[in-house]
């Protein structure tokens, strides 16, 4: 059962009701298209790879019988009665004291069980001197033992890199069943903000938000839509409600806390949103809201840069890869020791910005904690995020901690 979602809960207990989202419906796509994209099922090969059996290597197919006796020492002399190469439709059928010049990939005739490797044999006049012995299926790749038909080659939930498609291509696959990719906006709200490259007047404020979650979001290969909106109420209702009736994810930014600007919530409820959750004990980023409405999942980040970031990597990002299809959203973490002291805050978890330092010659990593730094400077060269559990109110220097990768 979800806590109440207007009660201040544990980071766990808001990562669980993350978790508990599932993927989006599935849809086809080409396998030329699927580069990054998730499996929505197993997917099954639909031929043998190879289709024949086939060579290794250049040089001769023979029968294994043949060849047995064949030493440095003591050749075995053999008659050549043709050439067999990649693709080739036909080819000599192998007999008792013959053999068969043979190129890589060409299909193994029929009458040979092994190829001999061409180092191993000297011809001359249609005849091949063989200098070494080579067992049944010596340099002979069976076919179907790349991929058989039918076989499993990869489960759900797996993400497709470039050799997957290899793979697939070999298996005889063109089409794929993958997750659906969410869609999303992301929405800045506040009066003060100015849009990203324009000119930023006094009491004026970057909506860096936006353009940090929307890259984020793209390294993982999801494309996003992007919105600035001011603190006008009826105006916010109208847009959230356009928004989710063609999005699967609405991130909003800013409007979260009890000031009398702070509509975003009060825009949720306006529309009939659930809300889920509303304040986690995770410093920064309390004041993230996760709610549903129809299909749609919104998360409602806080204004503050870090709070935003922590928030959105913490829980937002997770929930969007839930719904991506990534079986396991929560990723990403390792163990390393740390460079110096730190200190959270007893009951709440914190998350301090760290970079990770050249691994050391016994094999341990180090973090070293960026809090001398100022915060968006913090943000732009750390890659990890330092968690200190919520029983930790302080980490002394060379004690391990969790991080979490960029």
């Amino acid at each position: 059962m979800n806590p109440s979602p207007n009660r201040l809960i544990s980071l766990s207990q808001a990562r669980a009701i993350v978790d508990s989202l599932g993927p989006l419906a599935s849809e086809e796509t080409p396998l030329t298209e699927a580069l990054g994209r998730i499996t929505a099922e197993p997917v099954c090969a639909a031929g043998n790879c190879p289709t024949v059996d086939s060579s290794l290597k250049d040089g001769y197919a023979v029968r294994s019988d043949d060849v047995a006796a064949a030493t440095a020492d003591q050749p075995v002399s053999l008659v050549i009665t043709g050439t067999v190469v990649a693709g080739a439709a036909t080819s000599p059928t192998v007999g008792p004291g013959t053999a068969v010049r043979i190129m890589t990939g060409a299909t193994l005739p029929a009458g040979a069980d092994a190829v001999l490797a061409a180092e191993f044999a000297t011809e001359r006049d249609r005849q091949v001197e063989v200098r070494a012995n080579a067992h049944a299926g010596r340099n002979v790749l069976r076919a179907g033992s790349d991929v058989s038909a039918g076989e499993i080659v990869t489960t759900a939930g797996t993400v497709l890199g470039p050799g997957h498609l290899g793979l697939f291509a070999a298996a005889g696959i063109t089409r794929l069943s993958v997750v659906r990719r969410p869609r999303i906006m992301v929405a800045a709200i506040g009066s003060e903000l100015v849009e990203p490259g324009q000119p930023i007047g006094p009491g004026q404020v970057a909506a860096s938000n936006l353009v940090t979650i929307r890259g984020e979001l793209q390294r993982i290969g999801l494309e996003t839509d992007g919105v600035l909106l001011t603190d006008q109420l009826d105006r916010l209702e109208s847009v959230f409600a356009a928004i989710l009736s063609s999005h699967d994810v609405l991130l909003t930014c800013g409007g979260v806390l009890d000031g009398d600007k702070d509509l975003t919530l009060r825009a949720m409820d306006r529309l009939g949103v659930q809300r889920l959750f509303h304040r986690v004990r995770i410093g920064p980023g309390k004041g993230i809201a996760m709610g549903r409405i129809g299909t749609a999942v919104i998360f409602n980040l806080p204004g503050g840069p870090p709070s935003n970031h922590v928030a959105f990597r913490q829980l937002a990002l997770p929930g969007i890869r839930k719904l991506a299809g990534y079986p396991a959203p929560f990723t990403g973490h390792k163990t390393a020791l740390l460079t110096e002291t730190v200190h959270g805050t007893n009951g709440w978890t914190q998350f301090i910005y760290g970079r990770m330092l050249a691994q050391k010659d016994d094999g341990s990593r180090h973090v070293q904690p960026l809090t001398e730094l100022p915060r968006l400077q913090a943000m732009a060269v750390a890659d990890c995020l330092i968690e200190l559990p919520e029983e930790i109110d302080i980490r002394t220097a060379g004690a391990p901690v969790t991080i979490w990768l960029f």
